[in-house]
């Protein structure tokens, strides 16, 4: 789902453009009033799409020092990342994001003496393709999982949160679960991506039709964090930053209240991508995979 890659493309958080809308929402809403059918099926394939970050020269640093393994997943090569021995973790990221985003917490989890796994999902990161959507990282994750074992912790960000528990849900198994800034449901993800796009209704119609057609139209319902936790029988953290500007916290409170053994860590001025380098943030995961059941 490409929420983030939709904030990239709307450049949303130019305060200048707040008040007069940005170049993208005048072109949807241009598109729309020509055809809005055709403003719908461009909705729809900004949707999957996915861009591929740069690494920074520190984040290249750790990766250079995993096992690296590149694997054949349906029609795409994913590369996949390990470090350290011990009792087994698994790092996922977010939209558009990549294994280089979680190195500060996989340095850390190692010095704990934990082995961590990470990998640059489908789509993105040094992994082949420009599209992907919830079920095809799901379905890795999944794999990944299976030859863990069930004594595998997962630490998920943002949408990869979404992934991993929907992961959870079809019958793989984890030992615990850290969620760090999860979007609840698909249903806010497209109240989002609708946002920024500035999507009018007739066009989120359209945006919605497409959708069910790919996944159904019980997708509304069934792509909710908030069902796949309360039968998750794991223990969880969940952690989420009041400023964040692309999940807002609304998402992480509501996780936790439907998610009956997990805790909830509220961040302050850490926002949606800083909370992955902060020490505090660090400290409270490694505690957590140490004793989550206290």
């Amino acid at each position: 789902m490409s929420l983030l890659n939709a904030q990239a493309i709307s450049g949303s958080g130019n305060s200048k453009n707040k008040s007069k809308g940005t170049p993208i929402q005048s072109a949807f809403s241009a598109l729309a009033w020509v055809s809005p059918h055709l403003a719908g099926r461009l909705a729809h394939f900004i949707w999957y799409r996915t861009q591929h970050r740069s690494v920074t020269a520190d984040e290249q640093r750790v990766l250079d020092q995993a096992s690296v393994e590149v694997r054949k997943y349906g029609t795409k090569s994913v590369r996949v990342y390990r470090w350290g021995e011990g009792a087994p973790v698994l790092l996922t990221h977010g939209w558009n994001g990549d294994a280089g985003q979680m190195t500060l917490l996989a340095e850390a989890l190692v010095e704990q003496g934990f082995q961590v796994t990470a990998f640059d999902a489908p789509g993105h990161g040094r992994s082949s393709g420009n599209s992907t959507d919830i079920l095809e990282i799901s379905g890795f994750i999944t794999q990944l999982l299976h030859e863990s074992g069930e004594d595998t912790a997962v630490i998920a960000h943002s949408f990869g949160g979404m992934c991993a528990l929907h992961a959870l849900a079809n019958g793989v198994r984890a030992s615990a679960v850290v969620c760090i800034s999860p979007p609840k449901d698909v249903t806010t993800l497209l109240q989002q991506f609708s946002t920024l796009l500035g999507l009018n209704e007739v066009v989120v119609g359209q945006l919605r039709r497409r959708l069910e057609q790919r996944f159904g139209e019980e997708m509304w319902a069934r792509f909710s964090m908030l069902e796949w936790v309360q039968a998750a029988g794991i223990p969880g953290l969940i952690i989420h930053d009041s400023r964040d500007r692309y999940i807002p916290v609304s998402n992480g409170r509501a996780v936790h209240a439907a998610w009956a053994d997990s805790e909830l860590q509220i961040t302050r001025g850490l926002g949606h991508m800083r909370i992955l380098q902060n020490a505090e943030v660090i400290g409270s995961i490694k505690r957590f995979l140490v004793n989550p059941d206290q």
